[in-house]
């Protein structure tokens, strides 16, 4: 059987992919330059220019962060999704196994350690996604005091973790979290996470070179 390395989801637009990697600078610079291509023809280079500085600050804040939780890939909305602003972002990661279970073979995983997350979580379901067993969280987390840019709400938090099928030391995080319309309650958050939820729903595992090793 071919190893597994990688895998895919389908984005809808405007939603991008960031590795993260040495990379990481280059993509978010472009991805900067795009955004500020979509700027309105009158704004003259000088507010043009600290706003594409601030905004390309801001996201290696984010990648940076999310590298530092393991994280492999960052993915964003590129701007407002049918005019609305989503607040929405998730990151996948690569993590240690629960337990760090070194003995861990597949059946003992899909039998005991994926089921006992699911029994000792709050708020955590079994989900079935390309012939995986996730573990799906989902909560409300309240704001981040180590935040710099002045946003202070609540956020809806969702993840889903597994291991890599016929892998069980490889585990997989994948880690959404958005502000909303600032309710977490509110229509428009549970739609947007109903979005994610859609992504997530296309995930495939893959065996191409860019993977996690």
């Amino acid at each position: 059987m071919t190893r597994i390395q990688s895998y895919r989801v389908v984005l809808p637009p405007p939603w991008v992919r960031v590795p993260l990697g040495p990379e990481a600078r280059d993509r978010v610079h472009d991805i900067v330059e795009q955004a500020a291509a979509q700027a309105p023809k009158e704004m003259p280079p000088d507010q043009l220019g600290p706003l594409k500085r601030e905004l390309e600050r801001r996201m290696l804040a984010q990648l940076a962060a999310a590298a530092e939780r393991g994280g492999l890939d960052h993915y964003f909305p590129l701007g407002p999704m049918h005019g609305i602003h989503l607040g929405a972002s998730f990151f996948v990661a690569a993590v240690t196994p629960p337990g760090g279970s070194a003995e861990l073979t597949p059946d003992a995983l899909a039998g005991g350690v994926l089921t006992e997350l699911v029994a000792s979580t709050p708020g955590a379901t079994a989900v079935e996604i390309a012939r995986t067993v996730w573990v799906r969280t989902e909560g409300v987390v309240a704001p981040d005091p180590d935040r710099t840019d002045g946003v202070d709400m609540p956020a809806r938090r969702v993840t889903y973790l597994t291991a890599v099928p016929d892998d069980p030391q490889q585990w997989i995080l994948v880690s959404f979290s958005t502000m909303g319309d600032g309710d977490p309650d509110s229509e428009h958050t549970l739609l947007t996470v109903d979005l994610f939820d859609a992504i997530m729903s296309t995930w495939r595992w893959a065996t191409g070179a860019d993977g996690w090793d």
